[in-house]
């Protein structure tokens, strides 16, 4: 409207300008994962059963994801009232989804938000199963400019036939950044808490037979697709069933049972024949992944987190499930539920060693094709099967084998478990107490040549580390003293600079002072920050820490270093009120510093056209947790579980005419120092896959403050 015929008359009334759907999609979705994630949710909150994302072409901006549900879908009420209006009370007055009571997960109006973080131009297809044709609904994310009414801009809805009964299908084309396949597993991770793991084993699949109907599951799988070729990138058969201890498949051949167990772990790969008569079964295939709830089995095989991601789901999850004609028996396999009676068996190898074996250790499925019913007939309330011989058999089919695979499991379990008791009761022949030499150790030592090798190694090892350790205890003192007597002439140093810089000096000169107050001012802050560092040492009482504050205290100390090099240092966080359990604030100074000196030499190695480290902070599950990643020239898959242990390192060795710092740069104890500090706060580290255009990228997770602490903290 023109300034001169504004119109007041009866008041004025609030506009929305259209650049607000722009700065909302950036500021309420920070990263594309959690863009994506929400849309996944959308998905859920709809009922769906089956979600495919498929990434198109995402190796460079410009590709398309496209997100398939089979769930409600939307009619035109729905579309314009729900996800065409801003702030939409829908999921205030329906809190639930209509068919499967599930407790809506998507955030209020995220979604459309989503779909413009994500890419320049929105698809949405929608159909419900009353509607007899579906709605097409194109969105250019362009026309919200600033300076435009939002209510002047229209998107066209037209009908078309589609060839599903009922679900959505999003389009998000122009994608604004490219899509790798460590980020797509992490967008799998994010959904993982809402999936039950009703995947049916290979026999369904072939069979044709698997059912989508009246099951309250729900299933995302994730693939990509490049120059016409699609394979899949995440689902949980591959992220978590993957991680068994043991997969066991048993089948019948002629009414004999048997059943194949293989465990990379413990490199078993052997068939069994089942104890029992099986005369009355046809036509049976299971498939079982058997879990140990101890990670002592699981490390260097699989990083702790997924470890602690599987041991939760086990609570509500396994289980032996049952299917049949491809569809979902229940309650068989649900929690409570002993069909198979494992819980009444109790199991131990011939020595009475324990085997872990309960309905929590198997994530199974079993599956029957009986079209007939002629086998196996459904009770006249159509909850479960009427158990008779054939119901029996199955039931006593699967527990015999899963017995009989779980007990050939353990019994190599337990040889790996008396070879290292054995080659530690071997090292405890050195004891402190002990005054004879390592010679004279070696020559009374009885014993193979392996375990005498293992003791020198062990020896060895104790010697390097506790030499290494009193030297840098003794650079530590020697810091402690520079820092304190250098503070006495920095303000000597400062004042003798300014003077000269307003001195009637040449252009030159004047130069030369200005990059040597610039050095000047980087080696104040750096001793500033060592000073710091150990005055906070001295005070050894512990306090909950927000870990932003302490990033962005240590971006002011590296900040003159890096507008000198070629780094970009680039932060993001999720959330504010970050708080770690109480510790020590000189210990992250430690882990801060040591992460960052690793990118640096990682960079500088690598050499690329930009530095580039990034450094995201968050919360989630109890846990604040801080990525630190660069693009350096990464850590080799095969050096990724021994980053951390003591003296390993890929730095250069110093020459011998280096100086005693440089000595210490490259020793390989960085890392095990800083992965000390945080095992001792009941913390985790693990190298993970980065984001795109990152090489590495480290991962902390410590526990948060509970209320009670900040409390107690004053805070």
């Amino acid at each position: 409207m023109d300034e001169k015929n504004l119109d007041i008359t009866g008041g004025v009334r609030f506009s929305v300008d259209a650049g607000i759907i722009n700065r909302l999609g950036k500021e309420l979705v920070g990263r594309a994962e959690t863009a994506v994630s929400e849309l996944v949710k959308n998905s859920y909150d709809a009922d769906a059963n089956n979600v495919i994302l498929n990434f198109i072409n995402t190796d460079k901006e410009g590709g398309t994801l496209i997100i398939t549900d089979d769930g409600l879908g939307m009619n035109l009420f729905e579309l314009i009232n729900g996800f065409m209006r801003l702030s939409s009370s829908d999921k205030i007055h329906n809190p639930v989804s209509p068919i499967y009571k599930r407790q809506r997960a998507g955030k209020k109006g995220i979604g459309r938000f989503a779909t413009q973080r994500l890419g320049d131009r929105l698809t949405i297809i929608s159909k419900t199963k009353d509607s007899p044709k579906a709605l097409k609904l194109d969105v250019e994310w362009d026309k919200y400019k600033t300076d435009v009414e939002l209510d002047s801009i229209y998107n066209p809805v037209i009908e078309i036939d589609v060839d599903f009964i009922n679900g959505t299908k999003l389009f998000i084309d122009g994608l604004r950044e490219p899509w790798s396949e460590p980020q797509i597993k992490r967008v799998f991770r994010y959904v993982l808490d809402l999936l039950q793991p009703d995947f049916l084993s290979n026999q369904s699949v072939q069979l044709n037979i698997a059912s989508k109907d009246s099951i309250g599951y729900f299933n995302v799988n994730c693939l990509k697709s490049s120059n016409g070729e699609t394979h899949a990138i995440a689902n949980l058969d591959r992220l978590v069933f993957d991680h068994a201890i043991g997969v066991i498949e048993g089948y019948l051949i002629d009414g004999k049972g048997l059943c194949e167990v293989v465990s990379e772990r413990f490199n078993i790969n052997d068939s069994i024949i089942v104890d029992g008569d099986f005369s009355f079964l046809k036509d049976v295939h299971f498939k079982v992944y058997y879990f140990i709830y101890n990670y002592d089995w699981y490390e260097g095989f699989l990083p702790k987190m997924e470890y602690n991601r599987i041991e939760s789901l086990s609570n509500e999850h396994s289980g032996i499930k049952l299917y049949r004609n491809g569809f979902r028996v229940l309650p068989y396999g649900e929690v409570g539920n002993d069909w198979v009676n494992i819980e009444k068996t109790s199991l131990k190898t011939s020595d009475n060693a324990y085997v872990p074996f309960s309905n929590i250790n198997f994530f199974g499925f079993v599956e029957i094709v009986d079209k007939s019913g002629e086998v196996f007939e459904e009770t006249s309330s159509r909850e479960g099967l009427i158990e008779n011989v054939a119901f029996r058999q199955l039931s006593l089919f699967v527990n015999n084998a899963l017995r009989q695979a779980t007990l050939r499991i353990n019994s190599s379990r337990f040889s790996e478990k008396q070879k290292k008791k054995e080659g530690e009761d071997s090292r405890k022949k050195f004891n402190k107490n002990d005054t004879r030499t390592t010679k004279q150790k070696l020559e009374d030592l009885k014993g193979t040549d392996e375990e005498k090798n293992s003791i020198i190694d062990d020896a060895i090892y104790q010697l390097e580390e506790s030499e290494m350790l009193r030297v840098l205890a003794g650079i530590g003192l020697n810091i402690a003293e520079f820092t304190h007597e250098i503070r006495q002439f920095i303000p000597s140093f400062n004042g003798s600079i300014n003077f000269l810089i307003h001195q009637d000096i040449s252009k030159q000169a004047k130069e030369s002072l200005l990059n040597l107050k610039e050095n000047f001012n980087r080696f104040k802050t750096y001793t500033s920050y060592l000073d710091h560092t150990i005055s906070q040492n001295v005070n050894r009482d512990k306090q909950p820490l927000n870990i932003l504050k302490l990033v962005d205290e240590f971006k002011e100390i590296i900040k003159y270093e890096l507008t000198g090099s070629s780094i970009n240092l680039i932060e993001e966080h999720y959330g504010y009120d970050l708080f770690t359990c109480p510790m020590h604030p000189s210990e992250w100074a430690s882990i801060l510093y040591n992460l960052y000196t690793n990118s640096k030499k990682a960079i500088n190695r690598a050499q690329p056209n930009e530095g580039k480290i990034k450094i995201v902070c968050g919360k989630e599950k109890g846990k604040v947790y801080l990525e630190f990643m660069d693009n350096g020239d990464g850590i080799p898959s095969k050096y990724r579980d021994r980053v951390f242990d003591a003296f390993f390192t890929t730095s250069t060795p110093a020459s011998f005419d280096a100086s005693k710092n440089e000595s210490v740069t490259g020793t390989g104890l960085g890392l095990k120092i800083v992965k000390d500090i945080i095992i001792a706060y009941n913390g985790i580290i693990e190298v993970i896959e980065p984001e795109v255009d990152y090489k590495t990228c480290f991962k902390i997770e410590i526990p948060e403050a509970s209320t009670q602490i900040l409390e107690q903290y004053g805070y």
